[in-house]
This record gives structure tokens, sequence and C-alpha cells, in this order.
């Protein structure tokens, strides 16, 4: 069968894929620790079900406005209000499947062929993907772990071009965990909104800080939606990953044409889980923090047995909940590369984590720190094991 030439230009998840190995491999009866997944041990709020039942007991379970419920969008602008003292309405609103779904409605609302839309690296797996797959070109940029893996506005002036149409931005980042200050953040808008070039702000992981604190793009105030989209979801915050809900916050004429995309491409986001999102956004403020104090404890549990691996440097994160592991001292004559290092400790540690040339930065390790305390203690000695 004779496929397109955009679907051979497209790359699997690497992040995904190793999870389905690892699966696979659980599945033969292999004792496997995942780090290597960005979901949480744990289950949503006891809110969240509660409503999810509702609406399956009540039959509310049938197709809603493609782009999402006006009852949930009301959520969200009620959520923004209270975090960042954003006035929006339901027009600056649009609901996805997730919010992967929404990045990539938004570039395939902003982009035509040929735009060039700037990543910074490393990157989530996926952007350059998006990306691709709206027509556009990936412009890459280096950072470096001596600056925080953090884009400055001088990187910007020498990437940026005529074409540019979109700067991708994550904080809380993955997978570096930096966090932006504000500072930054009003740096980086300032230079791109002098040059007309959309931010679209990935801020998935908001809530997910464990020192400096978050400042979002929402916080910058003014005509922000000229220039800006913002992206989020339950995912992180509330351990909903397979609901598959996310958001898109923008000028109302973006919004609208997501809204037109996503019509014809998924009818609606899935209706059991926007009742139950309505639920996390309203009821579940508290949830986050407790997340926030089990990924701490993780967090310093895996620093303190990282250090102690030979040629292993992990960077410590300030937000979501990774850490990235610069293993160039361990890999030498031993190992070509961190991919073959991580496909090693797959298979003798029987430990999946990510190697940094699916993010665009050889020569590190993602490690998850999602998984469960006896986990990571578990899978951090065996990997300590079949190194020494």
């Amino acid at each position: 069968m004779r496929l397109s030439e955009l679907a051979g230009k497209i790359n699997p998840s690497p992040t995904l894929s190793l999870s389905a190995r690892a699966r696979r491999m659980k599945s033969e009866g292999k004792d496997v620790i995942a780090l290597s997944a960005g979901e949480l041990d744990f289950p949503p709020p006891r809110e969240v079900i509660d409503a999810a039942k509702r609406a399956l007991d009540s039959g509310d379970i049938r197709y809603t406005a493609a782009s999402g419920m006006p009852a949930l969008k009301q959520a969200v602008c009620d959520r923004y209000r209270r975090k960042y003292n954003l006035a929006i309405s339901l027009e600056n609103v649009v609901i996805s499947s997730g919010a992967k779904h929404s990045l990539a409605n938004v570039l395939l609302a902003l982009l035509n062929p040929g735009d060039e839309v700037i990543i910074p690296v490393p990157y989530w797996v996926s952007y350059p993907e998006m990306v691709k797959l709206a027509g556009g070109k990936p412009v890459f940029v280096r950072t470096s772990p001596e600056d925080r893996f953090k884009l400055t506005v001088e990187m910007l002036e020498n990437a940026a071009t005529e074409k540019t149409r979109v700067l991708m931005l994550n904080s809380p980042n993955n997978p570096t965990g930096t966090v932006y200050t504000r500072d930054e953040i009003e740096a980086i808008y300032r230079f791109a909104r002098e040059r007309g070039i959309v931010v679209l702000a990935d801020e998935i992981y908001e809530d997910l800080v464990f020192s400096g604190g978050f400042f979002s793009f929402a916080q910058i105030g003014g005509e922000i939606f000229e220039n800006v989209v913002i992206v989020s979801g339950v995912s992180k915050t509330y351990a909903m990953t397979g609901w598959r809900i996310g958001w898109a916050v923008g000028h109302p004429e973006l919004i609208a044409a997501v809204g037109r995309i996503q019509a014809h491409q998924t009818s609606n986001p899935c209706t059991v889980s926007q009742y139950a999102s309505i639920a996390a956004l309203n009821e579940c403020d508290y949830f986050p923090k407790m997340v926030v104090e089990q990924i701490r404890r993780r967090r310093q549990i895996a620093l303190d047995m990282l250090r102690k691996i030979p040629g292993f440097k992990p960077i410590e994160p300030d937000g979501a909940f990774y850490i990235f592991c610069d293993v160039s001292g361990a890999l030498g004559e031993r190992f070509a590369s961190s991919t073959e290092l991580a496909g090693y400790i797959l298979e003798n540690a029987l430990v999946a984590a990510v190697p940094g040339e699916a993010f665009g930065m050889p020569g590190f390790l993602r490690i998850s720190i999602a998984a469960s305390e006896e986990q990571i203690k578990e899978a951090l000695a065996r990997i300590k094991s079949v190194l020494s």
C-alpha cells in the first residue's frame, strides 16, 4: 500500500513506544518498572469518579458541542479567574481530547505550509511531529544545562526569521523540569509581540511546581490573546491522563477555528470525561497540593540515588515530575549513545527510561518520578547494580 509523503515524515512517539515495550515485557512475566511515562501512579480525586458515575447513571452520555460543554468551559473560565485574575468568557475557550489535541489543533489553525515554528531543545517529543503534520517547519534552538535549559531573547533573535509564525514554550518543562520566571516570561512575550509571533504556551504542568512559584502567560494581562494561546488540561494536575480532556485559551477567532477543526475530527471530547473534569476544576483545588508533596519526596529520593550511580549527573527539577539526567559520563566505550544505554537498562535492569535523543538532547535520560517511592527505589537500585 502506498502511503502519503506526510505519513512517512512522522516519527512514532518514543515515550509511548517505550511504555508499550515495557507493558509487553510485563505481560511476558518480566518484572519491569516503567520510569518512562508521564503518568501519576495514584487515582484521580473521589469527586471525579463520582461525577463520572452520575453521568453514566443518569444517561448523560450523548454528543456535546464539538468545542466542549458550556459548563466545562465555564469551569475553565472560573479557574483562570481564581488562579490568575484573568477574566475570560466562553468564546475564549475550546475543550479538546487532551492538551496534546489542543496543541495540534492550534497549530493546524495557525500555520500555512512553510511557516516556521521555534522549538527550544530539549523539547517534548510530539512538538516537531505536530508542526510537520500542520505543514510547518520546526526550527530548533538548543539550550544548555548551564543555563537551566532556558530559552533567552538573544536566542530568539538569532532564530527568528520573516517566516517565524509560532514559538512553542513549555513551562514547567518536560523533560527538564525547568520553570520560567516572571521576568523571563515577560521578556519572551515582549519579543514575540514586537515580531508578530504567536506564543503557544504549554502550561500542562502549571500546578506541579516545587520551588520558586509559577508565572503563567495569563498573568501578563492586557491584550495577550492577540499573540498568546495557553494550553492546559486535567491529565497531570488531577491524575486524569486516560480521561483525555484538555483546553486552549485564546483569541475568539482562533478558538472558533479550532472548534471547526475539531468538529471534523472527533465530534466532541468524551462526554463522561467532561462531566468528570467539571468536578475536578470546581471541587478539587486541594488535590494538586497533595500531588506536589508526594512528588517532592520522590524527587529527593531519586536525586540522592541517581547521584550515586557512576557517570550520572541529575539536574534538579523545579516542576513537573521528571528528572533529566546527564549520563554522558556513563557512556564512554561501553555505550554509543543514551539510546543504547536505555536499551541496556531495560533489558538487564528491567527498568524503562526515555533516552535524551527523544527530546533532541543526546547524552541524557529522562527519569519519571511519577511512580511510587518503592518503585523508584527499586528501579534506581537495579540501574546502579547493572552499571557498576
